[in-house]
């Protein structure tokens, strides 16, 4: 790795010449000639901005230059200008259309576009929509979102979900780098990054892996949050909140605190969450009344603090930060006699550091570091007492470089290197120490044709796992054989503006993943999961398990996707539709046994992780209709299916919803109420049952005061209303863990 970016480095520095600058400035306004403040306003690849009061922007580029100008606000339409820059000082004003659709700039887009213009299905939580529909876990933060839901493993750990896949293959990132934690190893692992103290949350549907690699085949959540800051802070900002949650006594307070004189600037932030265990409609575990009203040992603590650093200049910023984050939540169990409480006692300390230049060397408009570093651990403990501990440790860095125009396509290239040293030890130590390598380089270029924005990337990995010698059941010492491969990702991808108000979006990507340690080499009990879980590197034959190091073919994953988006008039929204054809798909299959038909102790069911050619279609829609100029309707589905090409079906795949939202907006107040239907799966894999469907319904009333500081607002959110008995497919508690039932959070959030 340090020889790779050596070599680019003096690659780039032969090229390095002196570059004269050019002033380009003008006012971001509505078709109505009102001013835009704080509209984004950026060269791709290049510099970068915000408009003022009175919509004014200036950006300082090179002389004698063609520039990609982009603008964009939430609110408004985007704007595109291709500019040629003499010298001096030239003057570009633009105007920008409504639109009932969020314009959010996606940071963890290859070209960092909107969900307007991405060639693929994307959604942004913003920070408003944040603050009404916070959880205690990711996953179940964003599971309303179309084609998202979540694992559900109680109240601490629920990752999400995106088509059909997660694991392994969704890669959960905070500031556009790994959260480095255990959560793809096993549903029982929380997933480590907070959502009460981000700006945003972007979920990219489909491939991701031209910029994220082999963990992000199935798709990217990237929670961006103010631990970083590109553009100079010279005032004191920041945010309060508190919510009182009446299902589980959930108790949560944040905050963060953002300043600066201009060039250096400082940030910290917090979150404190306690939880007792959760209501429930009926009985946990159906058929056994003393499991009644509450999901026993579903409580939660969380304490997440954070701290930052940095410096922007002219043309150049750099920022560092530090976070510690501590949880101790419970694991429901089937509530067998004499079967422990299960709790994860969990500890992970991270660092970050992003930097960036511009124009650093002829043809570089921009140059990019981010750097991360992750201390995590975590204690699975029987009532009270830990006997099994999990480590991981994990660097990562990414170098990206945009650059100028070649011809008319223009876009950014890099490497890209994580380091992953992985053990388990203890009682239920299942895989074997490991340690994981990658290293890649990749490259994303976009042109326009007309109307016609046409994208091409392509990714090389190499990726090497090498695994520890482990003990088996029988007490035999067994090294499993090591991995190396190198994956391969193509991508191409084309947005038709056909019409002002529409555009058509079609991609095209073939992505390779290699297997983990933990779907080759697990081995043993695991009552967290309440399974025994076999990798596929074992056979099962004549009442035993057997080690079988045979060749472990990689994925590979052929995904098309087609998006129809309608920007603006009676109604807005979009529809999508993809197919994912993946040879060899490691998926957990629950073999019909239990651990006493293979020579282990115990009725745990043994699930086996096995290889088959999978087919997953998806569909999902998302329609807002304006009823007048204080009504208006949401209309949200989605679908999933997931198929073995052989014959069955893929466990854990989540059943069609549909759902609807009536909205009232009247000056400082909003009020809404909404349903979302669950339809019943019986399309299920071998061994596994089927799951009833259900409908909840939801209301929430908001009121903002403003004040002459900032802005405060209250909230009372009422979820389950009709306290439904709720259980969902793609959780693997789903029949001693059922949803909370009826509860009604109470909420305010100070932002100054």
């Amino acid at each position: 790795m340090k020889l790779a970016l050596s070599s680019i480095a003096l690659a780039i520095a032969g090229c390095l010449s002196p570059a004269m600058a050019a002033e380009l400035n003008g006012q971001i306004t509505e078709t109505n000639g009102n001013p835009i403040p704080n509209a984004h306003v950026s060269i791709d690849g290049g510099a970068e901005t915000t408009s003022d009061s009175e919509g004014r922007y200036k950006l300082t580029i090179a002389d004698n230059s063609h520039v990609h100008l982009h603008v964009s606000d939430d609110n408004f339409r985007h704007a595109d200008n291709d500019l040629q820059i003499t010298t001096g000082s030239v003057t570009h004003n633009v105007a920008l259309k409504k639109t009932m659709m969020e314009n959010i700039v996606v940071t963890a887009s290859p070209m960092m576009r909107s969900s307007m213009e991405s060639t693929t299905p994307i959604s942004v939580m913003s920070a408003d929509q944040l603050k009404l529909n916070i959880e205690p876990t990711l996953g179940d933060t964003i599971d309303k979102l179309p084609g998202v839901q979540a694992t559900r493993f109680g109240a601490g750990a629920s990752r999400p979900i995106i088509r059909g896949m997660s694991g392994p293959r969704v890669m959960v990132l905070e500031n556009g780098l790994s959260v480095g934690d255990a959560s793809t190893v096993s549903a029982d692992h929380a997933v480590t990054t907070e959502a009460s103290t981000a700006q945003q949350i972007e979920i990219l549907r489909g491939p991701g892996s031209l910029l994220y690699g082999n963990a992000a085949i199935g798709g990217v959540v990237n929670v961006v949050n103010n631990r970083v800051h590109e553009q100079s802070v010279d005032e004191l900002t920041g945010n309060f909140g508190t919510h009182y949650t009446t299902g589980n006594n959930g108790k949560t307070v944040n905050g963060e605190l953002n300043g600066g004189n201009g060039k250096f600037n400082w940030h910290v932030d917090g979150t404190h969450r306690n939880t007792d265990d959760y209501d429930i409609a009926g009985n946990a575990i159906e058929g056994q009344p003393d499991t009644h009203g509450k999901v026993a040992n579903s409580q939660l603590k969380l304490d997440d603090y954070a701290v930052g650093v940095g410096y922007t200049g002219d043309d150049s910023f750099v920022s560092v930060s530090g976070a510690n984050t501590q949880s101790n939540y419970g694991i429901p169990g089937r509530g067998g006699a004499g079967e422990p409480n299960i709790t994860i006692d969990l500890k992970k300390t991270d660092w970050q550091l992003h930097g960036g230049m511009l124009v650093p060397f002829a043809g570089i408009s921009k140059v990019r570091l981010d750097a991360g570093y992750t201390d995590y651990q975590h204690a699975e403990e029987e009532n009270g007492d830990a006997d099994t501990f999990f480590y991981n440790k994990q660097g990562e860095a990414r170098l990206s470089l945009n650059n100028k125009p070649w011809g008319e396509w223009q876009g950014v290239m890099g490497l890209h290197a994580i380091h992953r040293d992985f053990s388990v030890q203890g009682e239920e130590a299942l895989t074997p120490d490991s340690i994981t390598d990658t290293v890649a380089a990749f490259i994303v270029q976009e042109r326009k044709l007309g109307d016609f924005r046409i994208e091409l990337g392509s990714r090389i990995e190499h990726y090497r796992l090498d695994p520890n010698s482990m003990t088996l059941g029988n007490s035999k010492n067994y090294q499993p054989d090591g991995l190396s491969d190198n994956n391969v990702t193509v991508s191409a991808g084309v947005v038709w503006d056909f019409d002002p108000a529409y555009n058509l979006a079609l991609s095209i990507e073939r992505a390779e993943r290699s297997a983990t340690a933990e779907e080759l080499y697990s081995f043993g009990e695991h009552d967290a999961t309440q399974s025994f879980e076999v990798g596929s590197q074992y056979r099962i034959e004549n009442g035993g398990v057997v080690p079988d190091s045979g060749d472990s073919e990689k994925e590979i994953a052929n995904n098309i996707d087609l998006t129809f988006r309608k920007l603006e008039g009676d109604w807005t929204g979009s529809f999508s539709i993809a197919y994912n054809r993946i040879s060899d798909f490691y998926y957990e299959k629950n073999t019909g046994l239990v651990a006493s038909d293979i020579g282990a102790e115990g009725d745990l069911p043994v699930y086996q992780f096995t290889q088959a050619d999978a087919e997953l279609y998806s569909a999902e829609a998302q329609v807002n209709i304006p009823i007048s100029e204080i009504w208006s309707v949401d209309l949200l589905g989605d679908y999933t299916r997931g198929k073995l090409v052989d014959g069955g079906n893929l466990p854990l795949i989540s059943p069609m919803r549909l759902g609807s939202t009536l909205n009232f907006d009247q000056q400082d107040w909003h009020a809404e109420v909404g349903v979302m239907a669950y339809a019943k799966q019986t399309d299920t894999a071998e061994n596994e049952t089927d799951t009833s469907g259900y409908a909840l319904v939801d209301t929430a009333i908001t009121y903002h005061l403003p004040t002459e500081n900032g802005d405060m607002m209250f909230y009372l959110k009422g979820s389950n209303l009709l306290n439904q008995e709720a259980r969902p497919h793609t959780s693997l508690l789903k029949d001693y863990s059922p949803l909370m039932g009826r509860s009604f959070m109470l909420g305010m959030n100070y932002d100054f």
